[in-house]
C-alpha cells in the first residue's frame, strides 16, 4: 500500500487474525506519512484520532471494499471527530465496525458480531444435536469453534494490495 492509495474518509481495515479492526483515514498525517486513523478501540475505550502505527501495530492493513455512502468526506470526518472521547466502546454493541458504519451514515451494524453470534448459536445447536452426552464444556467448545469460523468468514476484502 502506498500513501497515495489511502485517501481521507477511506475505511481502513487492519487484520488482527481472529478479527478485523475498522478505522477511518483522517485528513491529518501521521509521522510516517500515512493518514492518522480515527477509530473506536477497546485499547482506549472510546474513539480517538491516532497515529497510523498505534492503530495498525504493524499488522496487515488495507483500504476496504465497503458500501458507498452519499455523505461528503468532510461530513464523515466531522461526524467521526464528534465521537472522540464520547463513544463508549463495547465489543458487541459499539465496536469499531459499528462506529465506522455510523459516521458514514450506514446501518448501525457489525458483520463480525452478527456472524460470531450466529455461528456460536449454530455450534451449540450442533453439539446438542450430535453429542450423545452434551456437557457445558462441549456446548462452549462448539459455540467457540463455529463462532470463530463464522467471524473469520465474515472478513471484508481489500480494495488494494495488503501492506
Amino acid at each position: 500500500m502506498t500513501i497515495q492509495t489511502v485517501l481521507p474518509g477511506n475505511v481502513v481495515v487492519t487484520d488482527f487474525g481472529a478479527y478485523q479492526h475498522f478505522s477511518l483515514a483522517s485528513d491529518q498525517l501521521s509521522s510516517n506519512g500515512f493518514p492518522k486513523l480515527i477509530s473506536a478501540t477497546k485499547r482506549t475505550g472510546t474513539v480517538q484520532e491516532e497515529e497510523w502505527d498505534a492503530v495498525t501495530q504493524g499488522k496487515t492493513t488495507f483500504v476496504a471494499k465497503v458500501p458507498e455512502t452519499d455523505l461528503a468526506v468532510s461530513v464523515i470526518l466531522e461526524r467521526a471527530r464528534s465521537h472522540i472521547g464520547q463513544w463508549k466502546y463495547s465489543i458487541t454493541g459499539s465496536n469499531c465496525e459499528h462506529f465506522v458504519n455510523t459516521v458514514r451514515g450506514l446501518k448501525f451494524d457489525s458483520k463480525q458480531v452478527s456472524a460470531g453470534v450466529s455461528g456460536a448459536m449454530l455450534g451449540a445447536a450442533l453439539v446438542g444435536t450430535l453429542s450423545e452426552k452434551p456437557t457445558t464444556f462441549k456446548f462452549l467448545l462448539g459455540a467457540l469453534a463455529v463462532g470463530g469460523i463464522a467471524v473469520a468468514a465474515s472478513k471484508v476484502k481489500s480494495q488494494d494490495k495488503p501492506q
